[in-house]
């Protein structure tokens, strides 16, 4: 994740089932504190409640692919998210249960220092 007014992308796993993670991550959507997110999820669930927190508090809208393609945190085929003008949130459309294995989430994070 790339949060405003920062150089580069901020590596890391949050667990929505912490209730104070969960809070802080509502705040900053809601705040607009994001230029961009890649997200990752280990389920269905996970994944719904993350559009709807990014749809519902932070009012993000679906957008094309075209629109993000200069974007650092950019993976082709995922859904992409613009919140505002220049706020994007790209989700994974399936889910990754075996990126939350520490060994998994390290490989997959070397891919974006790799671009």
């Amino acid at each position: 994740m790339a949060r405003r007014g920062t150089s580069s992308p901020e590596d890391r796993a949050l667990s929505l089932d912490n209730e104070k993670i969960l809070f802080g991550l509502v705040v900053s959507v809601a705040n607009g504190d994001y230029d961009e997110v890649c997200i990752e999820t280990d389920s269905i669930e996970a994944k719904d409640c993350i559009e709807g927190l990014l749809c519902g508090t932070g009012r993000a809208k679906r957008t094309v692919p075209w629109s993000a393609e200069q974007c650092r945190l950019y993976r082709s085929g995922y859904e992409i998210y613009l919140q505002g003008s220049s706020s994007y949130f790209f989700i994974n459309p399936m889910p990754r249960p075996e990126l939350f294995e520490k060994r998994e989430l390290e490989d997959y994070l070397a891919e974006f220092k790799q671009a």
